[in-house]
């Protein structure tokens, strides 16, 4: 009977454990994949390993500034900007349990509509 029992505890307890894992991963769905956006050759935004960080690098020396419009799990319309020109990078706070969610990079063309990239938003196949 004693050996019945820690065997029914240890299954109990590994269902329970298993289904806690499945949990946590639902509750984070989206986190952990790579986002990325291009606007041409000039704006690269990104988001990687556990997406707490969103970062815009300008990638071309055309005169253009570039920002990465960028929504988090709880925050949607956020701007980050890199005015700092060709080769530089700007990156977010890090928050990993409010992860990133989508990234689209732009290039801010003066006096003109700016150009920016897709969306990259996680599990849309890119």
């Amino acid at each position: 009977m004693t050996f019945g029992r820690i065997a029914v505890k240890a299954m109990v307890t590994a269902a329970v454990a298993t289904s806690l894992m499945g949990a946590g991963q639902a509750v984070a769905a989206g986190a952990g994949e790579p986002l990325d956006s291009y606007a041409g050759v000039g704006a690269w935004a990104y988001s990687h390993g556990t997406n707490g960080a969103v970062a815009i690098a300008d990638t071309d020396g055309d005169s253009h500034a570039v920002y990465t419009l960028y929504d988090r799990r709880y925050n949607t319309g956020l701007r980050l900007d890199n005015h700092d020109g060709n080769g530089s990078t700007k990156y977010s706070g890090m928050d990993t349990a409010n992860y990133v969610r989508k990234v689209t990079a732009c290039l801010n063309i003066q006096l003109n509509p700016d150009r920016c990239g897709l969306d990259d938003r996680p599990n849309d196949d890119r």
